[in-house]
């Protein structure tokens, strides 16, 4: 039986407390809740307490990773007991490092990446570095990379200093404590490498080169017996290539080319015998589907297809030697059975029907099927982890992931169907406030574009504005992912076209509706967003009253020249693809070309460090609006990267973007909620 732990020190670590009883299932929007203060900004933007919440396979252990107080750029690996619940040992990522992923090597072995703060406060990055460590803080190992054996006395002798990355392929030991990874050199070639094969040993770093990929940049899956027999790569952008073989002596064979078959195949994972391949078929129309292939005769068997959306990830049975289930995402966030009779079927559905309208998987279990970690989730709820018995059905609370939300409070996000002007139908969400229609609306445009859409569950980004009285749009506008390879490649060179007029037919279907006030809407997003925020204020300048950018793009050309997506063949070839070569035709589509345009109040927020949307498309905009009398208020960190990092950061930035709102589209009484502390407007230095 759990206890109630929240004791000082562990409080340091995660203000989190391990409690006895099950969590209630949310209540319905609006009931048994006073109307208090409105939650502060930083309740959005605060870390999750508890996140990535593992059983060690003997069930000895839970492990957990959870913020540092006081330094956002570290975080804590926490070793709870199994049993209890208490805080056993806390092992900290290091100096200006995250702990990015970490997964139990065997009972008694931890095994981490980390990430590195690269320039100035900016996000950290994969550095392709391992490390290992045991739950009580001892054996501590710098399994691989360039920093291994050096300048620590608590490094076992034995690990070797790579100047190279690795990431792993396999979690399972294949034998004797070795690990299967996939390793790169340090290379500025731009066209990538073919990543080698190795086994590395858990304990002393040691590794042992077993073979390589069929082609740059391919990326691999072993099969339970430790055998790399499925490969994919797309270098140009054409669709992942599938090479497969018998074992790892064996050559490779590549057995799907889509620009031949016409359908792309992205390998997954094995069948319990490794008779068979788990993949993603991504056919020319429709969402894509799970299928399993035939290591023999490479016949394909359809498990699952979505009814408009793609399938997500697959779930792994008790022994992780197969998988039970998929999530799904035609509208709110579901899972598919391959086996409805299947224990872990049968027992997911108990628990479905346990918390009702949310989200349930089982994320983790004991090597021998007895206890799980089961994660519940929902558009209210930021989610909630659990110890369950599988042999008596009791789940004891282990920890909410923010714990200082209420889901009582949160709005409900609404899965909505658009048709577009010429047809295409869209999908998306959304999130009305409490009260009555017509609201204001933010419309938010997702970032990425391509490969990335919005989907059901808690989006503290959203929350935040319904909880100050807004509507928020959101639309997978074609070119998003999730909705099939036909449904993104619509998209392909269409910046600032059709991809710009789905958000616009979106935004006037919420006004037609009834749910906007077509006087008070205003168009806010990040990165690509930015981008289709500000091209909107240049397309359609009297449809929003205000446009914000978040590391938006604003001249195509400055992302062709300057943004790290070009540094790398692969890069390059995405970019030529998506937005085309003619830089004329670029400037037309960027929001640069069309400021002139513009009506509405503009808002700017970027970091001057950023690589991926260079602090560039920020001064040649701003100087434009300049030349062109436009009013505009920027928010600018000098240390920052694509998206701020630093809490504080977000913080003061939404404090900006929501008092730049409140001007704009709602009575001054709910302005004044954000603009009591004032907000610091940091204007860049240009030029």
């Amino acid at each position: 039986m759990f206890h109630r732990v929240c004791a000082a020190a562990f409080t340091a670590l995660a203000s989190a407390c391990l409690l006895p009883q099950l969590h209630a299932a949310p209540a319905e929007p609006g009931t048994a809740v006073t109307q208090a203060a409105l939650p502060p900004i930083s309740d959005f933007v605060r870390p999750t307490d508890f996140s990535d919440v593992t059983l060690s396979p003997d069930g000895k252990y839970l492990a957990a990773l959870v913020p540092k107080i006081g330094n956002p750029h570290e975080n804590i690996l926490a070793v709870l007991d199994g049993k209890t619940g208490k805080i056993l040992h806390a092992i900290p990522s290091g100096q200006d490092a995250l702990v990015a992923y970490y997964f139990w090597g065997d009972d008694d072995r931890l095994i981490a990446a980390l990430a590195i703060r690269q320039t100035g406060l900016d996000t950290p990055m994969l550095t392709g570095e391992l490390f290992a460590i045991d739950p009580d803080g001892s054996r501590q190992t710098q399994l691989f990379g360039y920093r291994a054996r050096k300048g620590s006395a608590s490094l076992i002798a034995g690990s070797q200093q790579r100047y190279a990355v690795a990431w792993p392929i396999q979690q399972q030991y294949v034998s004797d404590n070795q690990i299967l990874v996939a390793t790169r050199e340090f290379s500025n070639f731009s066209g990538g490498t073919v990543l080698d094969i190795e086994r590395l040993n858990v304990n002393n770093g040691k590794t042992l080169k077993i073979g390589q990929g069929p082609e740059r940049n391919a990326w691999m899956v072993a099969d339970h017996a430790g055998q790399v027999r499925a490969a994919y790569a797309d270098n140009d952008y054409t669709g992942s290539r599938l090479w497969l073989r018998k074992d790892n002596d064996a050559p490779w064979e590549l057995v799907n080319e889509p620009q031949n078959s016409h359908v792309e195949l992205t390998p997954l994972g094995f069948n319990r015998d490794n008779s068979k391949l788990y993949v993603r078929s991504a056919p020319g129309d429709g969402p894509s589907a799970i299928e399993l292939l035939d290591m023999q005769t490479h016949q394909r068997t359809v498990l699952y297809r979505g009814t408009f959306a793609s399938p997500g990830e697959l779930l792994p049975t008790a022994d992780r030697k197969d998988y039970y289930a998929v999530t799904t995402g035609d509208g709110r966030t579901g899972l598919h059975y391959f086996d409805e009779e299947s224990n872990e079927a049968r027992i997911n559905r108990a628990l479905v029907d346990s918390f009702p309208g949310q989200s349930v998987s089982i994320s983790s279990f004991t090597r021998d099927g007895k206890l799980a970690v089961i994660h519940v989730q929902s558009d209210l709820n930021p989610g909630d982890f659990y110890l369950f018995d599988l042999a008596t059905r009791n789940a004891q609370l282990i920890a909410h992931a923010r714990p200082w939300i209420d889901p009582r409070r949160m709005r409900p996000m609404e899965p909505i169907k658009v048709t577009a002007r010429d047809g295409v139908v869209m999908h998306g969400f959304l999130t009305t406030p409490a009260g009555a229609k017509p609201y204001p609306l933010v419309v938010l445009p997702h970032g990425g574009p391509h490969g990335v859409h919005d989907e059901w569950g808690y989006d503290p980004e959203v929350q935040l504005l319904a909880s100050r009285g807004y509507a928020v749009l959101q639309i997978n506008y074609r070119g998003s992912g999730g909705y099939g390879e036909n449904f993104q490649r619509m998209g392909y060179r269409q910046w600032g076209l059709s991809m710009q007029d789905d958000v616009t037919d979106a935004t006037r279907w919420a006004i037609d509706q009834g749910y906007a006030d077509a006087h008070r809407v205003c168009i806010y997003g990040a990165s690509y967003g930015g981008y289709a925020a500000l091209e909107g204020a240049v397309r359609e300048p009297d449809l929003y009253r205000c446009a914000a950018g978040y590391a938006g793009v604003y001249d195509l050309r400055v992302q062709m020249d300057k943004s790290d997506t070009q540094e790398s063949d692969m890069g390059m070839a995405y970019l030529h693809l998506v937005l085309g070569t003619d830089r004329d035709d670029l400037l037309r589509r960027s929001p640069l070309g069309g400021v002139a345009k513009i009506k509405a109040d503009v808002l700017l927020i970027h970091g001057e460090s950023d690589q991926r949307v260079p602090f560039k498309n920020f001064q040649e905009f701003t100087r434009a609006l300049d030349q062109n009398g436009k009013h505009y208020e920027t928010v600018v960190e000098a240390g920052e990267g694509h998206g701020f990092f630093v809490p504080e950061h977000r913080e003061e930035a939404y404090r900006k973007l929501l008092d730049f709102l409140a001007r704009n589209t709602t009575p001054e009484s709910q302005a004044s909620a954000d603009s009591a502390a004032p907000a610091t407007t940091k204007a860049a230095t240009l030029p």
